[in-house]
């Protein structure tokens, strides 16, 4: 049987499936090699160590949440913002958790410009546009950890609660 020809890519695709489907925890050295049915000292070969692989799946999967960010709605920016963001964190958590380390400068500012042309409506400085785009994502985090850990339990539709946050959020900057 001839070898596999192992590159990069296969990694971080086996690493990203790995978090998807086992969670991101499950994202070992060991985890991967045997999702690859290769021994775990081939990855070197590719990468230094796994905080290395965790870096590059960082960037291939923020670059999956802007995809799924650029195209919401002008209208009401902010609320389809919102409800893309949090669709992407429910549905990929996997992906999403992934994402929050950070990958490349380029791409975690295309992520953060999206948001920040959400905010274009409202009149503020450099500074408060910042603790904006901070609080705007904290608040989307919060809700999809939340939503994750079953910390909604009471039967009071989701998507309502998120616009009704989200409708608070942006009163509280027009103020």
């Amino acid at each position: 049987m001839p070898r596999m020809q192992l590159t990069k890519t296969m990694i971080i695709d086996t690493a990203l499936s790995l978090a998807e489907q086992q969670g991101y925890e499950a994202v070992t050295m060991a985890n991967i090699a045997r999702s690859l049915s290769i021994k775990p000292p081939s990855l070197y070969n590719h990468f230094k160590n796994l905080e290395e692989i965790k870096h590059a799946m960082a960037e291939a999967a923020q670059i999956q949440l802007y995809e799924a960010l650029r195209d919401t709605e002008q209208g009401a920016q902010l609320l389809s913002l919102a409800k893309a963001y949090v669709h992407f964190g429910s549905s990929h958590p996997g992906l999403y958790a992934s994402s929050l380390p950070g990958g490349s400068w380029e791409v975690s500012e295309a992520l953060v410009q999206l948001i920040a042309d959400g905010l274009t409506a409202f009149s503020l400085d450099e500074t408060d546009k910042i603790h904006a785009i901070r609080g705007f994502r904290s608040m989307l985090h919060g809700f999809i950890d939340l939503n994750k850990h079953a910390g909604f339990k009471l039967d009071v539709d989701l998507e309502k609660s998120l616009e009704q946050m989200v409708g608070i959020y942006v009163r509280g900057l027009q103020s």
